[in-house]
């Protein structure tokens, strides 16, 4: 009789409960929206890759994966991708560094810290357009303060043309990313930090630990996930960002500043090769999509291993 009522149980049909449905309910409109923001663009992007779409024309010729193989087959093109991979890991290998260094100046307490936290947030804060005019200002040969100390100092005895100059174009894009990047590594690091609780530190001073062993073996243990997932979310954003170097270079002199982006942006407003661009981005994907299931991968095992 019991192996019956058993058998029974464990053959009953699951039913959804009414807070499961409510659950997935509430979660419809998030899906809408990824839908119609994400995904129909996404779609209709890899449709006009197969096409040899012109801007302003209605005529979808379709071409397969012709514009593929073009780029692929494009010396120039190529170059686009490298400089962009070139522009985000030298960014990202600076933001980390001085964000880490920034948040564990932010995590003491002194007198100031709200004022500093403040200040550490302004480039951040401060709308990327207004940013990089400012900097652009700096830069300027002429009217520049950049110029203007490093003649004053005499470690240089004319000005030195930051934006028109192949050597010094690049260098110079990056540094005005790392200063509007590194509050976002400055920011999640401290939270990060806030989490380590206390007792783990005045374990390892009693253990007699130093401030550079309670850094190695606590600090930078506890603050692996937040580290990982920040430097491959900024590595994503800054190579795919396209105001920062088009507003301060447009692409120059030359192709020096030619990342991705803007070489998308030129291909499909200058050129008007609409389904060329659309495959520029797409080729790209990969790499991100390999990425992401990365992150998610690891910072998963690192969570069930706590």
């Amino acid at each position: 009789m019991a192996n019956t009522t058993t058998g029974a149980i464990k053959h009953r049909p699951r039913r959804i409960s009414e807070q499961t449905l409510l659950g997935w309910l509430f979660l419809v409109p998030a899906f809408a929206v990824l839908l119609v923001m994400v995904g129909y663009p996404a779609v209709f992007g890899f449709w006009y890759s197969l096409n040899n779409k012109m801007l302003g024309m209605p005529k979808f010729d379709f071409v397969g994966l012709k514009n593929y193989i073009s780029i692929i087959n494009n010396p120039d093109m190529l170059m686009a991708y490298v400089r962009s991979f070139t522009f985000s890991i030298s960014s990202v290998a600076f933001k980390l560094p001085i964000g880490l260094g920034v948040a564990l100046l932010l995590n003491q307490n002194y007198r100031g810290r709200g004022l500093t936290r403040g200040i550490v947030l302004l480039p951040w804060a401060l709308p990327l357009i207004v940013g990089v005019l400012i900097w652009t200002w700096m830069y300027n040969d002429l009217f520049g303060v950049i110029n203007f100390l490093l003649m004053k100092v005499q470690i240089t005895q004319e000005p030195l043309y930051f934006l028109g100059t192949k050597a010094l174009a690049m260098p110079s894009v990056v540094v005005v990313n790392i200063w509007r990047g590194f509050p976002f590594f400055a920011v999640n690091i401290l939270a990060g930090l806030q989490s380590i609780p206390d007792e783990l530190y005045e374990a390892g001073r009693v253990d007699g630990a130093n401030r550079w062993q309670l850094f190695t073996n606590i600090t930078l243990p506890g603050l692996r996930t937040v580290i990982l997932v920040t430097t491959l979310l900024s590595f994503i954003w800054t190579t795919n960002d396209f105001t920062t170097v088009y507003a301060l270079t447009g692409g120059g002199p030359g192709t020096a500043t030619m990342t991705f982006p803007v070489l998308t942006w030129k291909t499909a407003f200058i050129g008007f090769e609409l389904g060329k661009a659309a495959a520029i981005p797409i080729l790209l994907m990969p790499i991100f999509i390999v990425l992401i299931i990365f992150l998610t991968r690891t910072v998963t095992r690192q969570e069930v291993n706590r």
